[in-house]
């Protein structure tokens, strides 16, 4: 059945060609092909000049697969050069000075997709497109393609992250000495799209160069490439809000809690219960970020650290609890470093009231113990049991003033943890802002 359809058109051919054309654009068409035209050949009278290929790229659409790392382009590939044999002056042929005609027909260049996915269900328009013709010999044709590009992503800044998409198109037999490729600008063709609702060009660019492939006698042989290069952002704003209000309810947590008395329990219920909130989060990111990617997201990080801190702070809180209690009298360094933090106007504002009063029972001489009492006179009787209850009255005196004491001692240490954790976590904000985010 091939052999004979391929006869037939056989055929067809030579009957167009031997048949006297009716019309003057059929006549120009036995004048082009029906002569000693190749279109296996190079279409160039000196075969030492390479045929110069003008490349210019029209992105229409575009598609991006997370799973995948594909980028899916839908553009037209206009393609411009000059046969010297498909030539003809347009006053023989009633002016005509373009004709459009089957790429079949004459010779193309053997420009092919490389270190990218091809699509296998092509149409014609991008196999064989028609092209336009003019008398001078340019040709012109613009293919309507779809490409599959493979893509590098970064997750550091995600879900503000980017990326970069390449396609490399090169010569499959011809080299650099016999095509050359020359592109209109540096600017891939994608200035006006950008419907996409989830992701963004950003950047474009497309170079030419020289690609070196050794050849089996250990020849070095280079083919021309053309590259092109999209950079693309992520622009999602539901993504974006789902994960950056529960982080800043997270953190507001942490704050009131930290905020209240160390010996109140909810304190520990509301620690407790952001413990929790972070395990659930951190489950729900892991089915959110994509599973590829050499990077770890810095918002997967942030809530990390974040569970470690409210963890330590925990801990903290049933540490400082323990030490209010105390009754056993504190070391003169830490009372004389607690008196130094409590004993000034600043200190009483980042540490409240609480602090400075509870200093104005320590004595000068720093020890956070009760002041000596007055002797009493020698001449003064004392009972036995007046004594006994006035031993009692000082014993209890003693103790409420090292309590007091030690209380101090965790409102200034509770202070601090909690100036710390504002600190850290204004740090930790700070390093998920992207710098260069568009």
């Amino acid at each position: 059945l091939i052999i004979l359809l391929a006869s037939l058109f056989e055929e067809i051919v030579s009957y167009k060609c031997d048949v006297d054309p009716g019309t003057t654009d059929a006549r120009l068409r036995k004048k082009l092909f029906c002569g000693k035209y190749d279109k296996s050949e190079r279409p160039v009278k000196n075969h030492n000049s390479p045929v110069v290929v003008y490349a210019h790229m029209d992105l229409q659409n575009f598609d991006f697969n997370e799973d995948r790392q594909k980028l899916f382009l839908n553009v037209w590939f206009a393609l411009r050069w000059k046969d010297e044999y498909l030539t003809w002056n347009p006053m023989e042929f009633d002016k005509i000075e373009q004709i459009v005609i089957d790429s079949e027909e004459i010779w193309l260049p053997d420009l092919m997709p490389y270190s990218s996915y091809f699509s296998n269900n092509l149409d014609t328009s991008c196999t064989t497109p028609k092209c336009q013709l003019e008398s001078d010999g340019t040709v012109k044709c613009v293919p309507a393609c779809e490409y599959h590009s493979i893509c590098e992503s970064d997750f550091t800044n995600w879900p503000f992250d980017r990326v970069n998409c390449t396609l490399r198109f090169g010569m499959w037999v011809e080299d650099s000495t016999q095509v050359s490729f020359v592109v209109n600008s540096t600017n891939a063709g994608a200035n006006d799209v950008n419907t996409h609702n989830q992701w963004k060009i950003i950047a474009s660019a497309v170079k030419t160069h020289d690609t070196k492939m050794p050849s089996p006698t250990n020849d070095i042989t280079t083919y021309p490439t053309i590259v092109y290069n999209y950079v693309l952002e992520r622009h999602s704003g539901a993504q974006c809000a789902s994960l950056l209000a529960p982080a800043f309810a997270i953190i507001s947590i942490n704050f009131i809690s930290m905020w209240l008395n160390c010996e109140r329990r909810e304190r520990l219920f509301m620690l407790a219960g952001s413990i929790f909130i972070h395990f659930s989060f951190i489950e729900n990111l892991y089915w959110q970020i994509p599973f590829n990617g050499a990077t770890v997201p810095s918002f997967l990080i942030f809530f990390r650290n974040s569970l470690v801190l409210t963890v330590l702070l925990m801990a903290s809180t049933v540490l400082i609890k323990h030490l209010s209690l105390k009754t056993v009298e504190p070391p003169a360094v830490v009372s004389g470093f607690v008196i130094v933090l409590t004993g000034n106007q600043l200190g009483q504002m980042i540490f409240g009231q609480g602090a400075s009063t509870s200093s104005e029972t320590v004595p000068e001489n720093g020890h956070l113990n009760n002041a000596p009492r007055e002797e009493s006179s020698a001449d003064t009787v004392v009972l036995v049991g007046e004594d006994r209850v006035e031993s009692d009255a000082e014993g209890s005196k003693k103790l409420d003033v090292k309590n007091s004491a030690y209380k101090m001692i965790a409102h200034v240490v509770d202070k601090c943890l909690y100036i710390g954790i504002v600190v850290i976590y204004i740090l930790m904000v700070l390093a998920l802002i992207p710098k260069d985010y568009k």
